[in-house]
């Protein structure tokens, strides 16, 4: 049996796989381990995962995950204390995104979720990879930062009066239960992604279309313009980038970029690809 995870930083995808076959899939939450902590990471996968894998004979486990391209050895190190024998592959998201979206091992690939990451690969290897800077520096594009700005507009009363009052009805939510969210909890972005649906729920409304537009225009020209684009297609994975497909269309037509496969989960497309990897060894 192999298992293979896709995991973002608001939830994870599992598939437990037998002769190419997807005989059991699951969610739990995200594990990033630049936003949790090790401990926590640990309390998950024993709560979550392990009522599952237990009822298998695990031999390999593919985990791509946000925040492994630097801490993978975290969320490796807490999957062999419970499952010691299996031989445990841990890579970033958007090098299981790459599996997933380029076939032919060429292309460019965004993951647009509640963050964002991206890189250009030829022949299968990474040629150009943009720095993830996080919510704070970065990550236009991204359900945190559109639910961030959502939230500094309704603070600053800058919302158009219609759509304020569509908010309160909605969250309820007051200024100082904002800020303890922010600046004394943990897991600030996963919180801000939790307003996005907002915006695609009322996405009918001007104001919420300028939230989506200009986010898609600061990632076309502040990251994705650095890559390739005259050659090579676009491809996205994530729940920001399936919602709003239409908005992310339009921007990347603007810009000249030609758009190639949008997934809302690279799960099955990793399945696929995995498997196959592994059967050709």
């Amino acid at each position: 049996m192999i298992v293979i995870a896709d995991g973002g930083a608001t939830k994870c995808d599992w598939a437990f796989v037998e002769n190419g076959e997807i005989v059991e899939r699951f969610k739990m939450e995200g594990i990033n381990p630049f936003s949790v902590p090790e401990a926590h990471i640990r309390e998950v996968v024993g709560r979550d995962f392990m009522p599952v894998a237990s009822r298998y004979d695990i031999t390999h486990i593919w985990f791509y995950g946000a925040g492994c391209g630097m801490a993978g050895h975290i969320v490796k190190g807490v999957l062999a204390e419970y499952l010691p024998n299996a031989e445990i592959v841990v890579g970033s998201d958007i090098d299981g995104a790459a599996k997933a979206c380029c076939a032919d091992g060429n292309g460019i690939v965004c993951i647009l979720g509640t963050g964002v990451s991206s890189m250009q690969v030829e022949g299968g290897e990474c040629v150009k990879r943009l720095p993830g800077p996080g919510y704070i520096l970065g990550d236009e594009g991204s359900g945190t930062v559109m639910g961030k700005m959502l939230l500094s507009d309704f603070i600053y009363n800058q919302l158009p009066p219609h759509i304020a009052k569509l908010f309160n009805e909605e969250y309820s939510i007051t200024v100082p239960e904002i800020v303890e969210n922010t600046y004394h909890k943990p897991a600030a972005n996963r919180f801000f992604g939790k307003f996005t649906p907002f915006l695609s729920k009322h996405i009918e409304e001007e104001y919420c279309q300028s939230i989506v537009r200009y986010n898609f225009e600061m990632l076309a020209t502040r990251s994705l313009k650095q890559y390739d684009t005259d050659r090579l297609k676009v491809n996205f994975v994530g729940s920001v980038a399936a919602v709003f497909e239409d908005f992310l269309t339009e921007v990347l037509e603007k810009y000249g970029m030609t758009k190639g496969v949008i997934v809302r989960s690279p799960i099955d497309c990793l399945v696929k690809n995995l498997t196959a990897e592994l059967a050709a060894k």
